[in-house]
């Protein structure tokens, strides 16, 4: 019987690690049964970041190397990973491919997950990493998956099984099936014109995200169609945009008399324009976006920056049916395990 996969090692390539909440996410960890270890650059500080590109690049590929480890566990997101890319990619031209392991993370970590699963060919879970204050306060089920998925169990359930997702498009004539790529919307848009970018092949967009205001959404997925990332898109899948909103903006109020106020700033103000809902973002920046591709949409996947924490696997193949069901289909990580039998 094959052990479970377990042996974990954690690394930040991102922002700086909040020690305190970092010393009680690994003690979780160790308390579900993982083996951990972690790097001395995690609470290293340079700048912004976890240390300096140079050795948050090294550590993740010193860890990649190690035979010792099944499981990169990122300690956080935040900022700085897309910086360590080029680094990355010159030390795999050094050191060579390291062999398959699964990284796991989300948020800044988007940017990693691409890069890994093209360059390295590794398998990829969008899952809560250890530095964030809430890590062992998931919702059962979410953490419960979360630990099924990285020790590959046979009695895994993922919580977005059977669940619907709601179309805001018309659905598609019959079930899209292709692998499902993508994470923060942030970050994928930053990948546009870079050479890290995805490679033109069919597939199903992933996005989420956390505290844009809708014009930076809008932005955003200008900017993603307009370089090409849609092109071979088959389907789009919307998960939490949490504490995404509208931004109220004011004018000098009608019939002000300018004489009276030399400075408008502190004239009296009125709304420039209404405040808009986050429903009709979705039908303004989404649905019209859908509808002019041709391209189908759905939101409702319980995946993202909160409430909802559910493991999602990225690079997998998955079938999104004309019901709204997400159904996986084939996951490399889980070569040895019954993929059918996560969707019931």
């Amino acid at each position: 019987m094959e052990q479970p996969a377990n042996r974990v090692g954690i690394v930040a390539l991102s922002s700086i690690v909040p020690p305190v909440e970092f010393g009680i996410g690994v003690d979780v960890l160790r308390a579900a049964g993982f083996a951990v270890t972690v790097h001395p650059q995690v609470l290293a500080q340079h700048w912004l970041h976890a240390g300096d590109d140079q050795t948050r690049a090294g550590a993740l590929m010193d860890y990649a190397h190690d035979p010792s480890f099944d499981v990169i566990w990122c300690a956080r997101g935040g900022y700085g990973a897309a910086k360590t890319l080029p680094i990355l990619d010159r030390l795999t031209s050094e050191r060579g491919i390291p062999p398959r392991k699964l990284l796991v993370g989300y948020s800044d970590v988007t940017v990693l997950h691409e890069f890994v699963r093209q360059r390295w060919n590794w398998s990829t879970l969008h899952a809560v990493m250890p530095a964030a204050a809430n890590f062992g306060l998931l919702p059962p089920g979410d953490w419960q998956s979360t630990v099924g998925a990285v020790m590959q169990s046979s009695t895994l359930h993922w919580p977005w099984a059977n669940r619907p997702l709601r179309w805001l498009t018309p659905p598609p004539q019959q079930a899209v099936e292709a692998p499902l790529i993508g994470g923060n919307l942030s970050l994928w848009q930053t990948l546009a014109g870079t050479p890290h970018a995805p490679r033109r092949r069919p597939h199903i967009l992933f996005l989420e995200d956390l505290s844009e205001k809708f014009y930076r959404i809008d932005r955003m997925m200008t900017h993603v169609e307009q370089s090409g990332l849609l092109d071979t898109c088959a389907a789009i899948v919307l998960g939490d945009f949490t504490d995404c909103a509208d931004e109220s903006q004011t004018c000098v109020a009608e019939g002000v008399n300018p004489q009276t106020f030399p400075n408008p700033t502190q004239a009296p103000r009125q709304p420039l324009r209404r405040t808009y809902q986050f429903e009709e973002m979705l039908r303004e920046v989404f649905t019209t976006l859908g509808e002019r591709r041709g391209l189908p949409i759905a939101i409702g996947l319980p995946v993202g920056h909160g409430p909802n924490f559910a493991p999602l696997p990225v690079g997998a193949r998955y079938q999104l049916g004309v019901d709204g069901v997400l159904h996986l289909k084939e996951w490399d990580w889980l070569a040895t395990v019954s993929v059918e039998a996560t969707n019931r």
